[in-house]
């Protein structure tokens, strides 16, 4: 396994990339402020903001001390971030949406878990703030091999890991237009060994507002074409049923359960299930989602 494990104390980055949300901003930096691991640097990187928007950044990078990387020109989010991963100092590296938040203990519990000699990464399990309420989601905790992972993502949007390895990877794939976390969580996976996900919802993702950017189904189909030519040679037959079931979920067309059956496999059930109760009983489905999520982090 490559890369040595850190000092007992060792620095932390956190990447934020930032698009003319001040506000939302606000409450990610003031938690990355209150963690109970002190050693963090945070890196906000500012992806082409109005210039409105940069003077608010700026007001509030001198307010709470934070460093602020300008582009100028919009990079989108995979490009953002790579600009944080080139200047972090940090032993660990870790990222954060700007209108997500961390609970108080995350970075130190995921530095506690964190074997760098066993695991390339870790992430966590996540809670999800809708407009009606709070959901936890813990499916899928666990060891994560390539084989395992190679079916859908069962990382999620963030990880933890050295950040001589986001280096050695090569950080993200700008030319990816969706698709962007999964892509390099394989490149991860498959050159630094299996991945880690704990119970622990310490990641706050946030729903309820208007502004979550979003890719067009356009897009997400051109990422999932090109996720796949990056990809292939490192899929089984088994594999590439879990990608046609994500291809007909980008389609926007119900499934029939003839289709479905025939891209079932032990490994993506559960979302070919939610899948089709999501097409045809929308209120059952959100039932559905929420007992796999507890069943999954019983397993």
């Amino acid at each position: 396994m490559k890369g040595a494990e850190p000092s007992l104390s060792p620095s932390v980055s956190v990447y934020i990339p930032t698009y003319n949300r001040p506000a939302m901003l606000k409450r990610a930096v003031l938690s990355v402020l209150a963690q109970t691991h002190n050693n963090i640097e945070i890196l906000v990187v500012d992806d082409g903001s109005s210039i409105e928007n940069q003077g608010e950044i700026k007001k509030l990078a001198e307010q709470l001390g934070f460093s602020v990387i300008t582009n100028e020109n919009s990079k989108g989010a995979c490009g953002a971030r790579n600009t944080a991963i080139k200047y972090a100092r940090g032993d660990y590296i870790t990222g954060l949406d700007d209108d997500d938040e961390f609970q108080p203990e995350r970075i130190a519990e995921l530095i506690e878990r964190f074997q760098p000699a066993q695991y390339s990464c870790i992430a966590t399990t996540s809670s999800v703030i809708t407009c009606t309420g709070k959901i936890i989601r813990n499916a899928d905790s666990g060891e994560i091999s390539l084989d395992s992972l190679l079916h859908y993502n069962k990382i999620g949007n963030q990880v933890f890991t050295l950040t001589e390895r986001l280096r050695g990877i090569n950080g993200f794939d700008e030319a990816m237009p969706a698709f962007q976390d999964y892509d390099t969580w394989v490149r991860l996976v498959h050159k630094y060994g299996p991945a880690l996900k704990i119970k622990s919802p310490s990641y706050i993702t946030h729903t309820e507002h208007e502004q979550r950017i979003s890719s067009s189904s356009t897009k997400r189909v051109q990422a999932a074409e090109r996720f796949l030519g990056k990809h292939k040679h490192l899929m089984s037959k088994q594999h590439l049923k879990s990608f046609q079931l994500i291809m007909m979920k980008l389609s926007g067309e119900k499934p029939s359960a003839t289709s479905l059956l025939r891209v079932v496999s032990r490994e993506n059930w559960k979302s070919a299930l939610t899948f089709y109760m999501d097409s045809y009983f929308q209120r059952p489905a959100n039932v559905l989602r929420a007992i796999l999520s507890r069943v999954s982090g019983r397993l």
